[in-house]
């Protein structure tokens, strides 16, 4: 009885005095952790409620502006060249904020992780041989060492992404190559925030919009240059 009074007048005593700065700084630390989620060492990203939440908007708000963006490029589309690259450039981008939406908003699901993970390999180029042969071998590298050698899943996304630029080397019409490279500039920067999971807040999330805007740098090129001269030309001789 006597050891329990003790303890209760300690807490009493403990509640009356005033409480230093650095247990309020502790406090405040403890508050911010609830955005940022533990490091992910060799194993899955798991994002905080906050940041889950993020991830799913930060994407899921563009799959409608994507599927109307896709739209304008159908409708401004005068030769079969100009449609196929459009529904295919159209569909992709659709795709890409689908995905990573679906993919976010099932990620604590294992199951739905195993069916989706190989999507986000696949849905990369269309375009080039070699494009595929690294798919091919990130699907196999996911499926036997997932998420065991980030840094090196990381430059095989990288490889993926770039490689397709190469064709920049045979083109004689250099128009729009600014804002491809300053589109491809964007997504490589972002890659920063991609690798500081758990170190800051929202980095995933902060992530998804350096992925918009790169993918809006590089559909206005494709808008202004690849279709609306194509147009007003043909256009111009029809009248002639």
């Amino acid at each position: 009885m006597h050891i329990q009074k003790r303890i209760v007048v300690s807490d009493t005593i403990d509640d009356s005095v005033p409480k230093s700065s650095s247990v309020i700084e502790q406090k405040t630390h403890k508050s911010w952790r609830r955005f940022i989620n533990e490091r992910a060492v060799e194993r899955a990203y798991v994002p905080t409620s906050h940041e889950h939440a993020a991830n799913c908007l930060t994407h899921g708000c563009l799959i409608i502006p994507s599927w109307i963006a896709a739209q304008s490029l159908l409708l401004h589309a005068k030769t079969p060249a100009q449609y196929w690259s459009s529904i295919i450039y159209g569909n992709a981008l659709i795709f890409l904020f689908s995905f990573s939406t679906i993919f976010h908003c099932s990620c604590f699901h294992p199951t739905y992780k195993l069916l989706l993970r190989p999507t986000q390999t696949i849905s990369t180029s269309f375009t080039v041989a070699l494009v595929w042969i690294m798919s091919a071998l990130g699907i196999t590298y996911q499926t036997i060492y997932h998420e065991r050698y980030k840094f090196l899943e990381t430059c095989f996304y990288v490889i993926v992404g770039v490689f397709p630029a190469i064709v920049i080397i045979d083109m004689t019409d250099h128009t729009g190559i600014l804002e491809l490279a300053i589109g491809g500039l964007v997504f490589l920067l972002g890659i920063f925030f991609f690798k500081c999971d758990g170190i800051i807040p929202f980095a995933h999330a902060i992530w998804h919009c350096f992925v918009f805007f790169g993918a809006a740098i590089h559909y206005y090129a494709i808008y202004t240059y690849l279709l609306v001269p194509t147009i007003s030309s043909n256009e111009f001789y029809s009248k002639r």
